[in-house]
């Protein structure tokens, strides 16, 4: 797959940071997602299920039918019971991958960007999803719900998908007032289900509602909360006006030792009550920092979690 994308990365000339380099792509290849074995996927791919098919390693047995192969007979347990029993194996499938992205204006800011680190980790998990044969869809929303990418399941559309999210930018609008529920709305009415992975700053005020009708079997979804390390760690000395990058509204700040403080405690509550409603939901839920090294961070902190393998 990566000779795929050797041309495309060398024909690019960003003005920007570029998303993937050749050495990070090939260390990709040894990754996999880890969905949970209880979706319903389709019937040829690389992850473990619950359905049963016959097969010639067994991880239980039925009684036989007329028409089963009879290669897949447990003839030890004939002989012991008289009875004659099919082996039953997993059957492998493949697990629709859905990828929704915040660009609100919110995640323009940082250095790097918020967003920037966001369409890093979509197309890593994307590219892994499209080694693996997934059918991955990529829904990026800000005040609007833009157009999809995909769904794709071939591994020749990965550069496609680096040439999509490249072209991802950040767009300002009301402050708490994206469309994150119309984005999801549209994936639970069209969609059979599959696994979810939200990437955004949660600065919607209403996010956790939108999360509720995913609920397993159907569905599995993780919360990838993306923050910039002065979101929580302000570094302020003197009296300032604070301006809401998408709303530009201003709010005076007294940055006294006890005013960073009661910030830094209310952050850390926020990001706590905000794994506390992720796990009511059933979804999981990982803190990044927009700063961290994909690989030398994000990938460790996600395998920690059994996320991706």
């Amino acid at each position: 797959m990566f000779n795929v994308f050797r041309q495309f990365l060398n024909r690019q000339s960003p003005t920007g940071p570029s998303l993937f380099d050749e050495a990070f792509l090939r260390r990709l290849e040894r990754l996999a997602l880890q969905p949970d074995r209880a979706l319903r996927g389709g019937i040829v791919g690389a992850h473990r299920s619950l359905r049963r098919t016959p097969a010639p390693y067994m991880v239980d047995h039925r009684p036989y039918a007329p028409g089963d192969d009879l290669r897949y007979v447990d003839w030890h347990a004939y002989a012991r019971h008289d009875h004659v029993f099919v082996k039953l194996g997993e059957a492998p499938q493949d697990v629709p991958v859905h990828l929704v992205i915040d660009h609100s204006g919110s995640m323009g800011w940082g250095d790097p960007p918020k967003l920037h680190a966001a369409l890093r980790l979509a197309a890593a998990i994307g590219y892994i999803a499209l080694a693996q044969g997934d059918r991955l869809t990529v829904t990026p929303f800000a005040h609007e719900v833009d157009s999809a990418f995909g769904p794709v399941h071939s591994r020749l559309r990965a550069p496609g998908l680096l040439r999509f999210l490249e072209g991802v930018q950040p767009v300002a609008g009301p402050a708490g007032n994206t469309q994150l529920a119309a984005a999801l709305r549209h994936l639970t009415a069209t969609r059979r289900g599959g696994l979810l992975v939200l990437i955004s700053d949660l600065m919607d005020e209403h996010w956790i509602e939108t999360l509720r009708p995913l609920r397993p079997p159907r569905w599995q979804t993780l919360v990838l909360h993306l923050l910039d390390r002065l979101e929580l760690e302000p570094l302020l000395e003197d009296d300032l006006d604070v301006i809401d990058i998408e709303s530009g509204a201003r709010s005076p700040v007294q940055a006294s030792s006890q005013t960073l403080a009661l910030y830094r405690e209310r952050a850390e509550r926020w990001c706590d009550e905000t794994q506390a409603a992720c796990e009511r939901v059933g979804a999981g839920y990982a803190r990044i920092l927009a700063d961290w090294p994909i690989e030398k961070g994000v990938v460790p902190y996600l395998r920690r979690r059994r996320m991706i393998v």
